[in-house]
């Protein structure tokens, strides 16, 4: 599975179809509903790109400290995946339950994709319908590619502040849900 995710991200071009070929190649290997790509911008991190969320999940996780209890938040404080089996069992995750509910799943995991340094690209949520825990097969090999994935497309940002590609992508993401909203 490994080599041929790592397949996918080669034949990726630009810095944009290399993130949302890590949104579809982690979402494949979890067998998750959805799923979302954040990525750093100063302390906090932006939705990059999304697959299958509701429009009020993608407002209420907009921007996302590392102090905030979702598992986004955690993966950022502590630098390693955090899987909520259950949302509802989860007590850091109590603000976000109707969010949650909402948008439809029970569970989520987020990783961290850092490069051999450790240098943060950003972090992939897959989120899903019922409680669940990935396996730990799924989550080495997330971890795995997460480590290609960020040298990959570390090296497609070239000169651009990995700030600046965020604040981009993520105003085009919100850009076109406002745009969905208003037809």
């Amino acid at each position: 599975m490994l080599v041929q995710m790592t397949q996918r991200l080669r034949r990726s071009c630009s810095f944009e179809a290399t993130i949302q070929t890590i949104l579809d190649d982690t979402i494949a290997l979890h067998g998750a509903e959805y799923g979302n790509v954040q990525l750093p911008i100063g302390n906090e991190l932006v939705i990059a790109a999304q697959r299958g969320l509701s429009t009020p999940f993608l407002q209420t996780f907009r921007r996302v400290r590392k102090d905030d209890g979702c598992a986004c938040g955690r993966a950022l404080r502590h630098g390693q995946p955090v899987i909520i089996a259950d949302v509802e069992q989860d007590a850091e995750y109590a603000a976000f339950r109707g969010d949650a509910k909402t948008a439809g799943y029970r569970a989520v995991q987020t990783t961290p994709l850092l490069t051999q340094d450790r240098r943060l690209l950003g972090l992939v949520s897959t989120h899903f319908a019922e409680v669940h825990v990935p396996t730990p097969i799924e989550i080495e090999t997330l971890q795995a590619y997460g480590i290609i994935a960020a040298e990959q497309a570390y090296r497609l940002l070239g000169d651009v502040p990995l700030a600046v590609k965020a604040e981009q992508m993520s105003t085009q993401l919100y850009a076109g849900l406002l745009t969905r909203q208003a037809s």
